[in-house]
């Protein structure tokens, strides 16, 4: 991935819905063989988080939390790399790094 293509998915992470986050970061293979079958699956996972959030964060597994505790720290860290690359706090970092590897 070019860095553009990896800033436009933490943008898209930041503006979807939590559970569509959640299927753009999780690293689950899709166990159907079918694109039906595939889009069922995922209608299926969106009803049930929906189900999910109405019964509260009680009946929330350890696994679904950490997936969405990276999709959020992915989103935090595209807001901090962006503020800082706005303010202009990466030039003499990048700028040293690109001295080092361009001697190598």
């Amino acid at each position: 991935l070019t860095l553009a293509q990896l800033l436009s998915d933490l943008v898209t992470l930041r503006v979807s819905d939590p559970s569509a986050a959640l299927n753009l970061v999780s690293a689950r293979p899709s166990t159907s063989p079918s694109t039906a079958a595939t889009i069922n699956d995922k209608n299926a996972n969106k009803n049930a988080n929906e189900q999910h959030k109405a019964a509260g964060d009680a009946g929330r597994n350890d696994e679904e939390d950490k997936d969405l505790q990276r999709a959020k720290d992915l989103v935090k860290l595209h807001y901090e790399v962006k503020v800082a690359h706005s303010e202009g706090r990466f030039g003499k970092e990048l700028e040293a790094a690109r001295e080092l590897v361009s001697g190598v």
